[in-house]
């Protein structure tokens, strides 16, 4: 692969259109417009990652850092290295391409990631068997839906009935104010303030596929918190390339 060829962003398709959804690869394709790195997008279907993958000779995820031996983003830079998880591909990209930055290294990015790593806990329920319902291909409904019955002990449509009501919402309720307050902190509309950072990214891929579910989940999200709308509005210029 020569330096003039432009990086390969793995990424997962969804149903109707290949439009992203995934907050991870969110994070990463986010990356990628705000430097204005040239990419294309290789769609792949959930259940044919880790064959894929293992083909090209990717080395697998430690289990310490993922469970899940591959996963998706995943770039193929133009001197043929291939990199898995957001974290990483950021960490290469900002060394790779320092500008403009995306303060990678800020405390805010480490406040934001512990945050939503918390506000994922009672959204499951709420997030997962929509995934299965509203965004993926027919391809990757049976492999989404045994991988994740399993993960979360019960079949989805358990998982929907018993942990997507009004007390997993209200349990969303003080996490979205302290995400909310992290960006008021430095008056917004991004979490630094006027500065663009990988904080942000990971809000915005969030609210990426809030918006893509449907079902009123987006509209709640912000609905409680405002600012996180006008976050996600502030960032629509990175958003426009999405294939």
């Amino acid at each position: 692969m020569s330096e003039a060829q432009p990086i390969v962003l793995f990424d997962l398709p969804s149903k109707d259109h290949g439009a992203p959804w995934s907050p991870n690869t969110w994070k990463a394709r986010l990356l990628l417009n705000y430097k204005q790195i040239p990419y294309t997008t290789q769609w792949i279907e959930l259940n044919h990652i880790a064959p894929h993958f293992r083909s090209l000779g990717i080395p697998p995820n430690p289990p310490s850092i993922n469970p899940k031996p591959y996963t998706v983003p995943a770039v193929h830079l133009p001197d043929g290295t291939y990199i898995m998880d957001s974290k990483k591909i950021a960490a290469s990209l900002e060394e790779k391409y320092p500008d403009p930055s995306i303060h990678l290294h800020s405390p805010q990015v480490a406040k934001v990631e512990e945050c939503f790593g918390r506000l994922l806990v009672p959204m499951r329920g709420i997030l997962i068997p929509k995934i299965g319902r509203n965004l993926l291909n027919p391809e990757s409904v049976p492999y989404f839906h045994e991988s994740r019955s399993k993960q979360y002990g019960m079949p989805l449509e358990q998982l929907d009935k018993e942990r997507a009501g009004d007390a997993q919402w209200e349990e969303t309720k003080p996490i979205v104010r302290e995400l909310a307050a992290l960006i008021e902190e430095n008056g917004g509309p991004f979490v630094l303030g006027g500065e663009v950072s990988y904080a942000d990214f990971i809000l915005v891929g969030a609210l990426c596929l809030f918006k893509r579910l449907g079902e009123g989940v987006f509209e709640r999200i912000v609905g409680m918190e405002p600012v996180l709308g006008t976050l996600y509005e502030a960032s629509g210029k990175w958003l426009q390339k999405n294939d």
